[in-house]
């Protein structure tokens, strides 16, 4: 935990890593284990320039083959209200989750499936305050399904086409829209498709921070929602 998050007075906010496929079963991925980077070291960044809030970040490790194997399947059975009952046991005393401040971000594979992962926990009640789909498979049923999000989730969907190209964005947004038109968002709630253009070498590892940079900001703080352009596939 970041000294910022520990030294706080008041209930945190939490923001739930969801990584990709994981065929090497490498457990704590994107939390010191593997090679892609480590979502600690981003936010750390962002709470220490003072860009947000302490913030506590928890990351569930998928190291059974059959759940993580596959992008599309990844994340099967993911029950985000266990995990963070088992994430506010295993903190003790250390510190409180503050509910109504949830984040969720699935990268790549862990944003991929329909009924699973990021969708699972954007879906769940209490709803989260917001989901963010980072470079997932842009596939139209999981566009449908992450567009029904409860009206005061915040969705965002972001995605590059550097590394990966042959994705149906164009159905993809058709989905997502019209489910957006059949259970639209609070005033004020944001439903985001985004293309993104990273500048740093492996593009679709790039999306985590650049993403978590651009959002996490205006998600937890009052400041106005970030200005960089967004471009249409």
């Amino acid at each position: 935990m970041h000294k910022l998050a520990a030294s706080a007075s008041r209930p945190l906010p939490v923001l739930v890593f969801l990584h990709g496929i994981n065929a090497e079963l490498i457990r704590y991925r994107w939390m010191g284990g593997g090679q892609e980077g480590d979502v600690r070291r981003i936010v750390s960044e962002l709470m220490e320039s003072g860009r947000i809030p302490p913030v506590l970040v928890a990351a569930p490790s998928a190291i059974v083959p059959a759940a993580t194997a596959v992008a599309r399947t990844s994340w099967p059975h993911f029950d985000l209200a266990r995990f963070l009952d088992l994430t506010t046991a295993r903190l003790g005393r250390m510190a409180t989750l503050d509910r109504e401040r949830i984040l969720v971000a699935g990268h790549s594979g862990g944003g991929c499936n329909a009924s699973g992962g990021v969708v699972s926990a954007a879906l769940a009640s209490p709803p989260v305050h917001a989901a963010l789909v980072i470079d997932g498979c842009m596939e139209p049923d999981f566009a449908s399904a992450i567009a029904r999000a409860p009206a005061t989730t915040h969705v965002i969907v972001s995605w590059q086409t550097q590394s990966w190209a042959r994705r149906p964005f164009g159905a993809f947004e058709r989905a997502f829209r019209r489910e957006e038109v059949l259970r639209p968002a609070a005033p004020g709630v944001l439903r985001e498709l985004e293309h993104l253009r990273p500048t740093e070498p492996m593009p679709h590892d790039a999306m985590v921070p650049l993403v978590l940079q651009r959002w996490l900001p205006a998600l937890l703080s009052s400041d106005a929602l970030p200005d960089l352009p967004c471009v249409s596939p």
